[in-house]
């Protein structure tokens, strides 16, 4: 029986997560496309995990406000249905 080198990736190793296809951003001159990941070559991949790790950093940036956020917010005693930015606010000018 024949098993796809994808799927003997997937199963043998941490790659369980890799995709069916792979999405490669616009790079230079270069436009972007869509394309299976059994095609795609070192340099598609290198540019999706460009692409991801951007994301990621921007999700890693959110994710850090929304916890100083928070911590701001419960710090002046906020809670449940409490305005958050007010909250922190209250914070940031009893810390000034």
């Amino acid at each position: 029986m024949f098993t796809s080198p994808l799927k003997r990736l997937r199963q043998a190793s941490m790659l369980g997560a890799l995709p069916e296809k792979l999405t490669v951003p616009p790079f230079g001159a270069q436009r972007g496309k869509t394309l299976p990941i059994e095609v795609a070559t070192v340099d598609d991949v290198a540019f999706a995990l460009c692409a991801l790790e951007r994301e990621r950093d921007g999700l890693r940036s959110l994710t850090y406000a929304f916890e100083e956020l928070l911590k701001m917010a419960r710090r002046q005693g906020a809670c449940g249905a409490d305005a958050a930015i007010s909250a922190a606010v209250s914070d940031l000018e009893a810390r000034t």
